[in-house]
């Protein structure tokens, strides 16, 4: 979106200009570069579709708003009907011809017919298909046998849908264009806009005699195999997209794609962070106090840390890329270990009174191990101060 011009700018307009400014100034534009005045010349489309998209956000005012405080967001365009919003102007199948591809038209490509005319080829379905990977896998990247169901074209009619090509008729509607064009009066005068053929809903032929095998729909359900490279740092619910592995409607289709959704299986020891990795250490007050060594699991094996003597609670080791290698990066994050200074709640008689005998020595005040006992004291005197 970082591309594309500030909408007001390709109106020619100021920030505070109002409605009725809006609407003048998308008229007079359109008047110029509506597709039909010039002929279809390709510049002249790109710049209708240009001034049409600014027009559908700021004649809407709370999508107005939203783009002035935010700009090019990623959900500007949700919840507008831009046909409805062309349709005053006699637009509205304009707009299917033109914005399809940006705001989600089932059309995507072109084709030369017999008769040399170029018409809008169909996009077959999306599939999608889960995949788990380890946390590991998802650090620095895997390759993965997807198995799916899906849509081809059928063996026998090679898509065609007919028996044999004397089955198919060419449309009488739209003569094999797979289109058809209808005159009407806008504030521009008289212009023709261009649909879709209903009759063979594109495709420019009708099926007299259907193929047995795929009952004419021009395409059979498959078992298929595919190898995909997963990269390195997806994260848990991120998809990916395989173009043309999707669902074929047919030899008048191109095929759909494939979206993977990833599911990254959780590490009993190791969490994510970002790049980072992080996994908390327990340790005994007696390891924090005179140090130690341990081995820890890091997404490279095991690797001994060494603490020092006198770590605190909340103490953490950093160990430099050792973490995840980020998607479309190299560089990789760390690995932060956090250590868990543990207090024991089990203490035999022997251990209370060392520990006892090391707070007198360094004039620490506990309890003598009778903690109920001092606790009841304690409210029977506050009790005795609020009697008197």
């Amino acid at each position: 979106m970082s591309g594309k011009r500030d909408y007001y700018e390709v109106l020619g307009l100021s920030r505070d200009c109002t409605m009725n400014d809006i609407k003048q100034a998308y008229r007079k534009l359109a008047r110029i570069y509506h597709p039909d005045v010039n002929n279809g010349d390709p510049q002249a489309e790109e710049k209708f579709k240009e001034i049409s998209e600014a027009y559908a956000v700021l004649s809407n005012e709370e999508k107005r708003r939203q783009y002035d405080m935010y700009g090019f967001s990623g959900n500007l365009f949700d919840g507008i009907n831009f046909e409805s919003v062309f349709s005053e102007f006699g637009f509205g199948d304009l707009f299917n011809m033109f914005f399809g591809d940006t705001f989600g038209s089932r059309y995507s490509t072109s084709y030369s017919t017999r008769q040399g005319s170029t018409r809008k080829m169909f996009k077959g379905t999306d599939v999608y298909v889960e995949a788990t990977i380890s946390f590991k896998e998802a650090a620095f990247g895997v390759k993965k046998e997807i198995e799916y169901n899906v849509n081809e074209n059928c063996p026998e009619c090679k898509g065609k849908k007919a028996k044999s090509d004397s089955g198919i008729a060419t449309c009488s509607v739209c003569r094999g264009t797979g289109k058809v064009s209808v005159s009407r009066s806008t504030f521009l005068g008289s212009l023709i806009t261009t649909s879709t053929c209903q009759n063979c809903q594109g495709t420019g032929v009708i099926v007299k005699e259907p193929c047995e095998k795929c009952n004419g729909k021009g395409y059979i359900k498959v078992k298929r195999k595919i190898s995909v490279d997963i990269p390195s740092g997806v994260n848990d619910n991120d998809s990916l997209r395989i173009s043309g592995q999707g669902n074929s409607l047919g030899a008048s289709s191109i095929p759909g794609d494939l979206i993977l959704n990833i599911k990254v299986k959780p590490h009993l020891q190791l969490k994510r962070d970002g790049n980072d990795v992080v996994s908390i250490i327990d340790i005994s007050f007696a390891q924090a106090a005179l140090g130690t060594k341990l081995n820890i699991e890091t997404l490279d094996g095991n690797e001994e840390i060494y603490i020092k003597p006198g770590t605190q609670p909340g103490s953490k080791i950093v160990l430099k890329s050792r973490g995840i290698v980020p998607l479309n990066g190299y560089k990789r994050g760390d690995h932060i270990v956090y250590l868990n200074v543990k207090i024991p709640s089990d203490l035999n008689e022997d251990e209370k009174a060392l520990l006892k005998k090391y707070a007198e020595g360094r004039g620490e005040l506990v309890f003598d191990g009778k903690i109920e006992q001092n606790h009841n004291n304690f409210f029977s005197n506050f009790k005795k101060v609020f009697k008197n």
